[in-house]
This record gives C-alpha cells, structure tokens and sequence, in this order.
C-alpha cells in the first residue's frame, strides 16, 4: 500500500516538519510505503480559465485539461496510484497557500474520465494538515477538503498548527508534534480497514457529517448550507444547544459523490449548450466592452524591470 504526502509549504517548513511525523508514523505500521511530494520542487501552472476543458466535456470530448505543458500529469499518475494521501499546507491569510489552491483548479482539467474513474476505484482515505502563525486559519482546513473530495478520499483526520510563525517552530511545541503523528497513525489504520468500517477519527466531528467542517452558511428560515458539501439542514437550538437536522435527500446528493459529480458534469453540458446557442447575441453585445480600454500595465511584462523610485 502506498501512502503520499503533498507539502505545499517551503522546504523543511513547520507543515513540511509534521507531514514527515505523520509520513514516519504511518510507516511503523508496517506494509505502507511512503513517498512525499513538495509542491515548490513541481511547475504547475495556474488555470488561466481558457475553459478547453468545460467546452471539450460540452461537446462529448475527454474534458481534460490542453495544456499539459507542466508537472501536473506527472502529479496526476501519483494521484492515482495512491492509496491514502496526507495534504499539508501553511497559512499566510485565513486559507490554504496560493500554490495549493492553483494545484487544486487543475484537477478539474482531469477530465471526468479520471475524476469519475476514481470513483470506479476503491474509496481511499486521507487526512490534512495545517500550520499559521496565529490563529486566522478558519478557512484553511474546508478549502483544503476540496482536493481530497475531488479525488474520492474520505477523511479520517484533519489538524491545523496554530502560533508556529518561524520555520522549525513546531518543533518546540511537542502537543503538535504528537498530534501529527497520531494523525498519521489514524491514516495508516484506516488504510488497512475496508472502507465502509473507517469512521472520522479527528478531535472534533464537525457539524456537516460529510467533511466534518463546522462552516456553514445561513441561509432563509433556520435553514444553513455546507458550502463545502452543497447539503442543506435545519437549525434548531435545544438547552443552548446549535444542532442541525441535515436534508435525507441531500445526503444521497453530496456533491463529491457519483450522483453529485455527474450532476456537476451534467450541468456544465447544459450551461454551454445555452450559451452556444445565444452566441451571436454575445459577440454582439461584447463590443463596447471591448472598445472600452481603460488598460495599464508595466513597461516590462510580469513587472521585472525595476525602476528607481524617487
């Protein structure tokens, strides 16, 4: 069995430090072999938002990615041969690191043959780590369950480090560095269970069942949203108590299940077939906007030549 831990953070990074904890724990279970895979060694491109892939799925094709003219491919065949995966992640504001979140868009661009094809797959389980200097982390750890979803990972487990601000801080805080590895040894063991007998073994159940995330949305009439899920409750307050009662019926449509996923793919054919077929009004309409050029940018692309300021 094959357990792969993704670092987005720099080398020898306080994420990087508890993703090998938790890598090395994993391993003294025995039978699990271990690679780890820095995001900083890989060229992964941003999606630019060409929409190759949408328009390829809208019109029967593979609705994979046209520029794989980077490491993602090779990202991708890691992604598949694993069978647990570890994620980790520092915190600069609130969320996951940029190079996280552009590796995250791209798996889109997989293509529903890959992304469904998971699926045809045993469920494998994961968990996520995060590290922030402070406490602003609270939308770190939900966006970072995106990517274990996309990939039929269930998750087992989720940390986030908090008041680790240097490289190596998390070394002189030994509660960390247990619970990486406690984190690690709950992956392990799951990987060796059948899938349907592994339940969340994280500090916290959360209050969205599926992802364990206690981030909801409010919405109309005691009702509230997991924007993560796309599943719906109703709130209600027992004895001081928060409790939502989650929709049955959204529970068979989560979003990151068949049903849910064919929905989105199905959704996707559909948005362009409405668009393709009021095209001409677009390109008509499109005028003034592109007569209208307000643009500036630097005298050197990307902003390289540098300039005395006076």
């Amino acid at each position: 069995m094959k357990l792969l831990g993704l670092s987005a953070g720099r080398k020898m990074g306080n994420g990087e430090i508890l993703l090998k904890e938790a890598l090395m724990a994993a391993k003294e279970i025995g039978d699990i072999d271990v690679e780890m895979v820095r995001f900083f060694d890989l060229e992964i491109n941003p999606c630019t938002g060409c929409e190759g892939c949408t328009q390829s799925l809208s019109k029967g094709g593979t609705g994979e990615c046209v520029r794989w003219n980077d490491d993602m491919l090779w990202l991708k065949d890691r992604l598949w041969e694993c069978d647990g995966l570890i994620l980790s992640s520092p915190v600069f504001e609130l969320r996951p690191s940029g190079n996280y979140c552009s590796m995250n868009d791209r798996f889109l661009g997989f293509g529903p043959r890959f992304l469904m094809g998971v699926f045809e797959k045993k469920k494998r389980v994961g968990a996520a780590i995060a590290t922030g200097g402070s406490d602003w982390v609270q939308l770190a750890l939900p966006q970072m369950m995106v990517a274990l979803f996309m990939l039929n990972i269930k998750v087992v487990d989720k940390y986030v480090a908090t008041w680790v601000a240097r490289p190596g801080h998390v070394l002189l805080r030994d509660d960390h560095m247990a619970r990486a590895r406690k984190l690690g040894l709950n992956v392990a063991s799951a990987m060796k269970k059948p899938v349907e007998e592994v339940e969340y073994m994280g500090d916290e159940p959360g209050a969205c069942p599926y992802c364990h995330s206690d981030l909801v949305v409010m919405m109309k009439k005691a009702t509230v949203e997991c924007p993560i899920c796309g599943i719906k409750g109703m709130v209600s307050i027992t004895n001081g108590e928060f409790n939502i009662a989650w929709s049955e019926e959204d529970l068979k449509h989560i979003r990151w299940e068949p049903l849910g996923m064919g929905s989105h793919f199905k959704d996707i054919r559909e948005t362009h077939g409405k668009f393709e077929a009021a095209k001409d009004v677009v390109q008509d309409r499109l005028k003034k906007y592109r007569e209208f050029t307000p643009y500036v940018k630097p005298e050197s692309k990307g902003g390289k030549k540098n300039k005395k300021r006076a």
